[in-house]
């Protein structure tokens, strides 16, 4: 009777050894998931920050360089490039940057378009002979570039 109480108590320790080595491999495994999760969630933060003034910056740029002339309005937060007949005026607001395309002989109006980067805000400057300096600004993230029109 002895040698069975002995055998029950090794499998009772056995049993407790392997449930304490699972729970240590299941916290463990929690503790790495929070950790990855947490990172994800900084670079990912990091990237919409980094796309939105980046993105809005290329799309700036490359409308004022693609039109024939470009006119700044709203003392820096728009500008109006022209192409043709027609105008595109990309101007900055509370709930982002915005864009309107109209005819040019309409007369110019910032305060209506579509929102074509939420959250991002745009000031430009002329810098003369045809430059133009730009800080947009998503987040935390602020990117100043300068480009010239054809005309």
């Amino acid at each position: 009777m002895r040698s069975l109480l002995g055998k029950k108590l090794a499998d009772s320790v056995s049993s407790v050894g392997s449930m304490i080595l699972f729970l240590l491999f299941a916290a463990c495994s929690l503790i790495m998931i929070a950790a990855g999760a947490s990172t994800y969630a900084r670079i990912s933060a990091s990237f919409d920050d980094t796309f939105g003034s980046s993105a809005a910056a290329r799309y700036v740029t490359n409308k004022i360089r693609s039109g024939d002339s470009a006119v700044i309005g709203l003392d820096g937060r728009a500008v109006s490039v022209y192409s043709g007949d027609t105008v595109c005026v990309i101007s900055t607001g509370s709930e982002g940057v915005t864009e309107r395309v109209m005819r040019a002989e309409d007369t110019v109006d910032y305060s209506k378009g579509d929102v074509i980067f939420p959250g991002t805000s745009l000031y430009i400057t002329d810098e003369g002979e045809g430059l133009y300096s730009m800080t947009i600004s998503s987040g935390k993230s602020e990117i100043k570039v300068s480009c010239r029109s054809k005309g």
